[in-house]
């Protein structure tokens, strides 16, 4: 009865095979401060944590291939699909000029940097009416669900970004011209 179980047992540890599947993660790099309706330029990076071929837009069919959304949100989490453009703002919000949808396959443990030369992607517009505070920027790879893979929990990477207060000119005051100070010998 012995012998039967570790046949049994090695039979079934050479029989089954290990779920093979890619696994993208993102990095994102984002300034620490914009305002509202400012163009910003960001930095991308796409990982192939897996072990087999993740197919990108260029290379395979559109609904088989993954995009990266660029997005703002109160919090690191993504949407449950993929982000919508507003040109106002609301949660999960795709930024103008937020979608990169010319991907590139990869093989296994290869990282594929966007925007190259100088790997900045933008600009990317902010919605017109953010209130001030703190958000984060987050690449979401995926979120349209359209990659077999092994770990879709690491598809978003978000960096904290504070929106500051929009400045305001007042059309009827004159701006106010500071002299300049008077150097020595002067």
């Amino acid at each position: 009865m012995r012998l039967f179980a570790i046949a049994a047992v090695s039979f079934l540890a050479m029989s089954s095979t290990a779920f093979a599947a890619c696994d993208l993660g993102p990095t994102i790099g984002a300034p620490a401060e914009a305002r509202a309706s400012q163009d910003i330029m960001i930095t991308l990076a796409v990982e192939n944590r897996g072990d087999t071929n993740c197919p990108g837009t260029i290379e395979a069919p559109p609904n088989a291939s993954y995009m990266v959304d660029i997005f703002l949100s109160t919090d690191r989490a993504g949407p449950a699909s993929w982000a919508v453009y507003n040109s106002t703002w609301r949660e999960d919000v795709l930024l103008r000029g937020g979608r990169v949808s010319r991907t590139y396959s990869m093989g296994p443990g290869v990282t594929v940097r966007y925007g190259a030369p100088s790997y900045e992607i933008g600009p990317m517009t902010l919605p017109a009416d953010i209130p001030p505070g703190d958000y984060f920027l987050c690449a979401g790879v995926d979120q349209g669900n359209r990659v077999v893979e092994s770990n879709k929990r690491n598809n978003v990477a978000c960096n904290p970004i504070r929106i500051l207060p929009t400045l305001r000119i007042d059309p009827r005051r004159p701006p106010v011209i500071q002299p300049r100070p008077r150097l020595p010998g002067q």
